[in-house]
């Protein structure tokens, strides 16, 4: 599987419970990156999620061209996410994971890929990403504009002998 985890300067991911942030242009990218494919989340990151897949509803609606109908409905023929307590433990080898406060040891052997979200900042947390990334290959590194962060670094690993 491949998870997607977005984390702060010290690999924080969670505080009291509650992810330490969020931005919308991280959660379009990952519908981009994930389109096609399966995505597997916990019922508490759906709603990052729908609000998303909402706003380009609305984007399509706005257009006026007629194809609003058309981009809606292929937006909701995608395999876009599936939502579930027990994610990690369903979730194939190709599929794809959002992870949040899960913890993913006694996964890593299942793991195949890791993507990493970087917001660039210190937050408060009390879970942290624990995954040793010396055992991983870094095969791309990307810095873009969030909505409500200047600069989001994504970081895409390989396990080191996989390929």
């Amino acid at each position: 599987m491949k998870t997607i985890v977005c984390v702060d300067n010290r690999m924080g991911i969670c505080f009291n419970g509650r992810r330490v942030s969020r931005d919308r242009m991280v959660s379009e990218d990952i519908l981009e990156m994930t389109r096609g494919n399966v995505l597997w989340m916990a019922p508490e990151a759906d709603k990052l999620f729908k609000e998303v897949f909402k706003a380009k509803e609305e984007v399509c609606r706005e257009t006026g061209t007629g194809k609003k109908i058309q981009d809606a409905g292929h937006l909701e023929d995608e395999k876009m996410w599936k939502v579930d307590r027990n994610f990690l433990e369903k979730a194939e080898e190709e599929d794809f994971c959002f992870v949040e406060g899960e913890n993913l040891a006694g996964y890593e052997g299942k793991i195949t890929e890791i993507v990493l979200y970087k917001w660039n900042r210190d937050y408060p947390a009390d879970v942290f990403f624990e995954v040793d990334l010396s055992k991983w290959r870094l095969e791309e590194r990307k810095d873009f504009s969030g909505y409500s962060h200047e600069k989001i670094t994504k970081e895409i690993y390989n396990r080191q002998g996989l390929l």
